[in-house]
């Protein structure tokens, strides 16, 4: 097989690696069609910049979480899956794996692209912050932050019934994504009219922030344009590479005046309880976001902003750490080694 491996900072090496086929009775061989960059964890990871991140694997280490393959074999107890089948997983980038049956976090319907799937996981992060938050239909929703991950929850938000969907960016280039992805309003934070449209957004508050970007500033703007009992579920960093903020995080006026609600996000429960006792767990939250993807509800066509051969994957990781604001998501392609191994 050939896989992405990083050795330090940006020092990524695409090399061959032995792999061996052999399965268990609940075992799977899958071929890798499509795998996604995060621009976050996994960007902060080839920059050398992953310490934030509790338990993050030292160098040399994998890279990559966001992964679609084709089942090409399956031990005789598998029963979920079938060769043919297209499936998500949370494997790095690499040609082929065999994993277990519970490896498997979702079957792809045939009618979702493997590009749009390649990015379930990184669109769950967001519809966790709705979850945690206890969004309701008819809510308003602001993106503070737009990311793949951020982009990618504007059309869930709306998918999921929100009432007005308000995206914060950092330059007319990613305000631009987000209007194509259905957002109702985008306004470029920086800059004096930006500025002004974030002080006019505040005198027509949301319900709920979801922060995903990583400065103070940001962090301040989530704070102020949620309205009286609103809620802030944080996916980002705040302060992250930078000093102490100048105000107080947590300052009266926000939590005791408007009695704002912070959440940590992020997270989902891996168990495999059934339906009556964990309604919604990794693997049925991603089945979720495929069937909405299956019904046309969520079409991440504007996200998708470059595709390379998962050879270039390197070059990739450059324009990413480089802060192009053109670039919002990569995806790559591993067809070059179906069966050919």
């Amino acid at each position: 097989m050939w896989q992405a491996r990083l050795y330090g900072a940006g020092d990524l090496r695409f090399e061959e690696a032995p792999l061996d086929k052999t399965l268990s009775p609940s075992g799977v061989l899958v071929e890798t069609d499509v795998s996604a960059l995060s621009t976050g964890t996994d960007l902060g990871n080839y920059q050398g910049d992953s310490t934030y991140v509790p338990g993050a694997p030292d160098y040399p280490r994998w890279v990559g979480y966001s992964n679609c393959g084709i089942v090409r074999a399956a031990g005789g107890e598998v029963r979920s899956v079938r060769p043919g089948d297209r499936v998500f997983t949370a494997r790095p980038h690499l040609s082929a794996f065999v994993a277990e049956e519970r490896e498997i976090l979702a079957v792809v319907p045939a009618a979702v692209p493997s590009e749009h799937a390649s990015l379930a996981y990184l669109t769950n992060l967001g519809l966790q912050a709705l979850r945690v938050s206890g969004f309701q239909p008819g809510e308003d929703v602001a993106l503070i932050g737009l990311g793949v991950i951020g982009l990618c929850t504007i059309p869930l938000a709306r998918a999921m019934g929100a009432g007005r969907v308000v995206a914060i960016a950092n330059s007319p280039e990613r305000a631009a994504v987000a209007a194509r992805l259905g957002a109702d309003e985008c306004i470029v934070s920086s800059g004096p009219e930006g500025r002004r449209r974030l002080g006019e957004a505040r005198d027509n508050l949301c319900d709920i922030a979801i922060l995903t970007a990583n400065t103070w500033d940001a962090y301040r703007d989530a704070m102020e344009i949620v309205r009286k009992r609103g809620r802030v579920p944080i996916l980002g960093f705040p302060g992250r590479g930078q000093p102490a903020p100048d105000f107080n995080p947590l300052a009266a006026e926000w939590i005791y005046r408007k009695q704002l609600g912070l959440f940590g996000s992020g997270l989902s429960a891996v168990s495999d309880a059934p339906p009556h006792e964990l309604r919604f767990n990794l693997k049925r939250e991603l089945a979720y976001l495929a069937g909405l993807m299956a019904q046309g509800r969520l079409d991440f066509t504007p996200v998708i902003s470059h595709r390379f051969p998962a050879r270039r994957l390197r070059e990739a990781y450059d324009i990413a750490a480089s802060r192009d604001k053109n670039f919002t998501a990569a995806v790559f392609d591993w067809s070059e080694f179906h069966h050919a191994e």
